[in-house]
């Protein structure tokens, strides 16, 4: 009798183990999405190629992205505690190196889902709502994506 009751304790004890891991997962993949922002590209040259949608994690480490065979970026998302705002750090590789830029993306004074501008022209905007665009533009995920530096 006693063997048996340790038995069932045991598989109550991994069931609820194996619970409260789900659980964790789950809440660590909501978290995750949570921070994670679909970013427009676009090089904005007449003729040029077309723009790019990216997904970039807040607060992620500077990436390297090829939007297409002529534009390479380094770019990272970051937040300000103090406002709530969303700046993209940008930094032009290819086909005209440029130094780093800081494009205010959301935040007080952005209208949201307007282009920004970088001093060199590229156009940058966060989209406003994820629901609505992800059936139009399929993303292309950087999480993979080389670090560069900024």
């Amino acid at each position: 009798m006693r063997l048996g009751l340790d038995i069932a304790m045991r598989k109550h004890l991994l069931m609820l183990a194996a619970a409260f891991a789900a659980v964790g997962v789950a809440l660590a993949q909501v978290g995750a999405s949570s921070s994670t922002y679909f970013l427009d590209i676009d090089p904005a040259r007449y003729s040029g190629p077309p723009g790019q949608r990216i997904a970039v994690q807040l607060g992620d480490q500077p990436r390297h992205v090829a939007l297409n065979s002529q534009d390479e970026i380094c770019v990272q998302l970051q937040s300000a505690p103090s406002d709530g705002s969303i700046s993209a750090r940008v930094r032009s590789l290819k086909p005209e190196p440029h130094e780093a830029a800081v494009v205010k993306l959301t935040g007080p004074n952005v209208s949201p889902g307007t282009f920004r501008s970088t001093p060199w022209g590229m156009l940058l905007r966060v989209v406003p709502d994820k629901a609505t665009t992800l059936n139009v533009i399929k993303p292309m995920g950087i999480s993979d994506a080389p670090v560069c530096t900024l």
